[in-house]
């Protein structure tokens, strides 16, 4: 395969091998999530044939301060092997580094692992010829670098892709097994305090996250890594996950990102986990629920979660000390309500995505539910997942969740855009040959939806391009421009007007009113003429979430201030004159 090095690597085996790794996190802001290279670390140190002759570099993790490549480089110099993991956020980052080594450094071994590699998008894959070997995404890492190492030593520093479990060109692989009785965080507390400490001291974003089962057995097409890949899910130990919980409340983290794509799979044993964190005052967030379509185990699972946390005082008492200005202040108030995945309220686009979930009925009638027992208990809603404009869906179903929007009132929720990520069934031309999709090339040089900047020249007006839908069978490029403007504009048109006109019309009613009215004002002509330029394949790649010049929901919500009693006036004529 191209993407590989054919060269010639070392041609003297070392007694000793230096091991690094290079994860950049989504922002510099943000402590770098290092979880995988400690985990390859404990995995070969507790199977491992030569673990007496590796030297385990320490992870990189003040991205606050690098201000290029070069000076990254610095703190890896001394490995002859560095690892990379490759996500959406970062790719750019690490491949820059990457090819700079190569460059400069040809005898180094340069291994890259994670979800955004390319195997469904050939051309990208081939660009990256700097890596001389690459785990297939979604396969563990722990058994390709145990598998690598070995062949390494036993090879004179030359390993063999045919050695190697899920290596690209070899796609063999052994079973892994994430029981084990090591607790990763015990194991390397010290690394762990030291980041923490850093973090504190620079008000980075203190993240960490926890793994208590891995795999999913579902095959969604979108999904390239953890919550659709067609996998048995395994499951770490009860009590070797309470005593992860417990070493990192010892180290000083307050919550955690649990990483397990189906929470409640398990539902006792996930409740437990979940018990046991609350009741030491320590929060998993990010929860992602199971994707059963059992209306009434889905609800049950919620409601067991609502007996454990009961009135949320605790929510209640960082109200009142005032939180913070800075990333510590703010992770007080992390979300631990489990989210609800929708995705879409439309059964046909679920069916074109092989996505197992609720029936539209169902999602409908979870969402008033969780959104009353929020209220009831003083719980902020959890964020919606919902993806904008999936193959199957069709502009009237995007105005009928307006309804799950309205239900839920979780105003800073905003549909993402869908992401042709470069491995994943999605991406793959027979699927879009055969459900009519046309993409176009963006870019986003903003974090997330909230539209914070990163700090320094590594990251600063760093681009990352991806593919979104334009086109396809079940709605064409206009309807596709309105989904993504009234995306922006849905939540300030229910917060600010829906509660008057409630009595008269539906939600999805008021917002087609609204942008019927929106799309014949003056003021849209230059903002319409930039969402024609983003989903144009043949002007160049802009931004998705910027318009004139700043943040698109900012920019929307300024021209809906400043047109709202027009709008409010029209929209009001057309509903009650029906």
């Amino acid at each position: 395969m191209s993407a590989f090095l054919n060269q010639h690597l070392n041609t003297m085996i070392k007694n000793t091998v230096n091991i690094a790794f290079v994860n950049p996190p989504h922002a510099d802001w943000s402590l770098a999530n290092n979880m995988t290279y400690l985990m390859v670390q404990s995995h070969y140190n507790f199977v491992g044939k030569y673990k007496s002759r590796i030297n385990w570099i320490p992870a990189p993790y003040k991205f606050n301060k690098y201000e290029n490549t070069e000076e990254l480089y610095t703190e890896i110099r001394e490995a002859d092997i560095i690892m990379f993991s490759s996500y959406a956020w970062n790719y750019s980052i690490i491949d820059n580094l990457a090819e700079y080594i190569k460059l400069n450094h040809p005898e180094k071994i340069t291994i890259v692992g994670g979800p955004h590699i390319g195997t469904n998008e050939p051309e990208f894959l081939k660009t990256r010829w700097f890596y001389d070997f690459i785990c297939k995404p979604t396969k563990p890492g722990e058994t390709f670098m145990e598998d690598f190492i070995n062949s390494y030593f036993e090879n004179n520093g030359k390993p063999k892709a045919e050695d190697i479990s899920w290596e690209l060109r070899n796609l063999q692989g052994k079973k892994h097994n994430i029981n084990t009785e090591i607790s990763v965080y015990e194991e390397h507390f010290d690394y762990l305090k030291e980041t923490l400490d850093y973090a504190r001291q620079h008000k980075l974003e203190p993240f960490m996250i926890l793994e208590t089962t891995r795999g999913c057995p579902y095959k969604c097409v979108y999904c390239e890594w953890g919550g659709g890949i067609d996998t048995k899910i395994v499951k770490k130990d009860l009590e070797l996950v309470k005593k992860d919980i417990d070493c990192l409340i010892k180290i000083g983290f307050r919550d955690a990102y649990l990483t397990d794509a189906n929470f409640g799979a398990f539902e006792d044993r996930d409740l437990e986990i979940f018990a046991y964190a609350w009741k030491n005052n320590f929060n998993l967030t990010d929860i992602s629920t199971m994707k059963s379509v059992n209306y009434e185990r889905r609800k049950r699972l919620i409601d067991r979660w609502f007996e454990i946390v009961g009135t949320n005082q605790r929510h209640k008492s960082y109200a009142e000390k005032g939180g913070g200005t800075d990333m510590w202040g703010k992770t007080m108030m992390v979300s631990i309500v489990p989210t609800v995945s929708i995705q879409s309220i439309s059964e046909e686009a679920m069916k074109v995505s092989n996505r197992i979930d609720l029936s539209t009925n169902d999602k409908l009638k979870l969402s008033r539910h969780i959104g009353k027992r929020c209220r009831e208990e003083g719980f902020p809603v959890p964020a919606l997942e919902l993806i904008l404009a999936m193959p199957g869906s069709t502009l009237e179903d995007f105005y009928k969740e307006a309804e799950i929007i309205w239900q839920f009132k979780a105003w800073g929720s905003y549909r993402h855009d869908y992401m042709f990520l470069p491995d994943s069934e999605l991406n793959n031309e027979s699927y879009k040959k055969k459900y009519n999709i046309e993409t176009v090339e963006v870019y986003t040089d903003i974090v997330d939806e909230d539209g914070i900047d990163n700090w320094k020249s590594l990251y600063k007006n760093k681009k990352l391009s991806f593919k979104t839908i334009r086109s396809c069978y079940s709605f064409n490029e206009e309807e596709m421009k309105e989904m993504w403007f009234m995306n922006g504009a849905l939540n300030y048109l229910l917060r600010n007007f829906y509660d008057g006109v409630k009595e008269y019309c539906t939600p999805a009613e008021m917002s087609k009113e609204c942008y019927n009215i929106i799309k014949k004002l003056k003021d849209f002509i230059p903002i319409k003429n930039e969402i024609d330029d983003i989903f144009n394949p043949n002007t160049p790649p802009r931004s998705i979430r910027t318009l004139q010049g700043g943040f698109r929901v900012e920019v929307i919500k300024k021209f809906l201030d400043e047109n709202m009693n027009i709008i409010k006036s029209e929209v009001l004529s057309k509903i009650l004159n029906k």
